[in-house]
């Protein structure tokens, strides 16, 4: 008997005005679910201590180099921040929501992945990167836009 557990991954980046709240773009990005993702979830289901914390940082970056499932880390992070649990919209459906006010991405952010495992910490470069995704949005013109990113998972 054979079955698979394929999973997706999409990236959503809403950018807002700082001061209205007025939703000025959006912009969606695919991306994939690394190889040290794929173990974070064999690890997780196994349940070691170790890896048993989920994702738990949304980190953002500037390198425009294309993701590959090979990844450990972003090519540069600029910063990153808790997420807020995941909701979950359907049964086999996940939301992870990180959010930069403007003065935490005033850069041009070409890159956003989620990090898990107890090694992720609120420091750059720390945990599992569990997806990795290619983006463009130019927030480094001084305007005060703040920026949502939604990551959402869908497993089968």
């Amino acid at each position: 008997m054979k079955d698979s557990l394929p999973l997706f991954c999409n990236v959503f980046c809403e950018a807002s005005d700082s001061r209205t709240g007025k939703v000025l773009e959006v912009i969606e990005a695919h991306n994939l679910i690394t190889t040290a993702g794929k173990v974070l979830i064999a690890r997780m289901l196994a349940d070691e201590a170790a890896w048993d914390t989920g994702v738990t940082y949304l980190a953002i970056g500037t390198s425009a180099t294309a993701p590959l499932v090979s990844d450990t880390l972003l090519g540069t992070e600029h910063g990153r921040k808790a997420v807020a649990l995941p909701v979950y919209r359907v049964s086999n459906r996940l939301q992870f929501k990180g959010y930069f006010p403007s003065a935490d991405c005033n850069v041009f952010v070409k890159e956003v992945g989620l990090f898990g495992h107890s090694t992720a910490t609120a420091a750059i470069n720390t945990g599992e990167l569990f997806n990795h995704a290619a983006l463009s949005k130019d927030n480094s013109g001084g305007s005060p836009v703040d920026l949502t990113f939604y990551i959402v998972v869908v497993i089968g």
